[in-house]
């Protein structure tokens, strides 16, 4: 990619390119996101999403050797809702400080206005428009979009002391139940793209302490480890505000992610339309763009800046497609989700935990 003058007039002509700003957003969104690829790959991934009502934080790689916290830096002092986090991050393909970093860009922007967080990776396209998103906000209210699978015992130290006493998880132990203070946490794990409403990030603020669970997932020998931690804190019962209480392990739909998965090392399948993977998920191209009017996924992973940028040129064509097809995210569509249903009927004084049904 050419690299682009980043004087503010040009920066924020930029940025504004893709977007009509007609009016302020209703829910607001906050975009979380981690990086260490080129600046201008990731200018144009903000463009595609940008509105002044939201608010996005990035973190950068302590190993990129690209300039982009420099430019970022200059990013966020033109546009006043970007927001750099100053410290970087030793992040690696098995998933090591992306947590971490994910909850410093929280932390930084936890005052600010906004109603859901969307967690990023470098490489990830968003596929509704920043109004649909706002709708999706309102519906979930203090739902938060989290997926959930049994983790294998040799994704994490299965050994080690999991209780909320043992990682001293708690600010307050006086304020905690014995029965949630000493039994030992499942480990869950999903994916790290995950929504969480600021109801839920706020109390794991008040109420929790961080760096212990942490350090516990983030050690260097285990695999995967951004896909746990999240979960882990959302599914078990901690008494946390947002948080689910059935015991539903699974959910039922699921159009957080968009991905092809290229499995086989040996060979391509039939549905791997670029031909070209990485860490068994196809690369997504041109030839996507049908699956991303047609689908009614969040997000797309993943796109590379020296591949193939049409699905990212095409994807306010593409917001225009879905709009006239009625493409959008429906209360019908989230009744698949167990907490949905859950957080719903807890708002209007409906819900028994014993009588739910998953």
């Amino acid at each position: 990619m050419v690299e682009v003058p980043m004087d503010c007039e040009n920066i924020v002509k930029r940025v504004y390119t893709n977007q009509k700003i007609e009016k302020d957003l209703e829910n607001p969104i906050a975009f979380i996101r981690n990086v260490y690829t080129i600046y201008e790959f990731q200018e144009i991934l903000l463009s595609s999403i940008y509105h002044p009502s939201n608010t996005y934080c990035y973190s950068v790689d302590i190993n990129s050797k690209t300039g982009i916290f420099e430019k970022l830096q200059k990013l966020s002092r033109c546009l006043p809702n970007v927001i750099l986090n100053p410290v970087k991050y030793d992040f690696d393909s098995a998933g090591h400080f992306q947590d971490r970093a994910n909850f410093k860009c929280l932390e930084l922007i936890l005052e600010r206005k906004w109603y859901h967080a969307i967690f990023l990776q470098n490489n990830d396209l968003v596929l509704k428009s920043v109004e649909e998103l706002a709708e999706l906000s309102n519906l979930l209210n203090y739902t938060s979009m989290i997926s959930f699978l049994n983790t294998p015992e040799n994704r994490y130290i299965h050994n080690a002391d999991w209780t909320p006493a043992g990682l001293k998880l708690f600010k307050n132990e006086a304020e905690v139940a014995v029965d949630i203070l000493h039994k030992p946490l499942k480990i869950w794990m999903g994916s790290n793209q995950n929504v969480l409403s600021k109801t839920f990030a706020k109390s794991i603020f008040e109420k929790l302490n961080l760096e212990g669970i942490l350090n516990r997932f983030d050690q260097k020998e285990i695999y995967g480890v951004d896909e746990m931690f999240v979960q882990t804190l959302y599914r078990n019962n901690l008494g946390l505000e947002g948080q689910p209480t059935s015991d539903c392990s699974s959910i039922v739909a699921n159009f957080m992610r968009f991905v092809d998965w290229q499995v086989n090392p040996t060979f391509f399948n039939s549905k791997c339309k670029s031909r070209i993977s990485r860490h068994a998920v196809c690369i997504l191209g041109v030839e996507y763009l049908q699956d991303f009017t047609e689908s009614n996924f969040v997000i797309a992973n993943k796109i590379l800046e020296n591949f193939d940028l049409a699905p990212l040129i095409c994807m306010k064509q593409i917001d225009e497609e879905r709009k006239i097809r009625g493409k959008k995210t429906s209360r019908r569509d989230l009744q698949g989700y167990p907490q949905f249903r859950e957080m719903e009927m807890r708002e209007n004084g409906s819900y028994n935990k014993y009588d739910f049904r998953c």
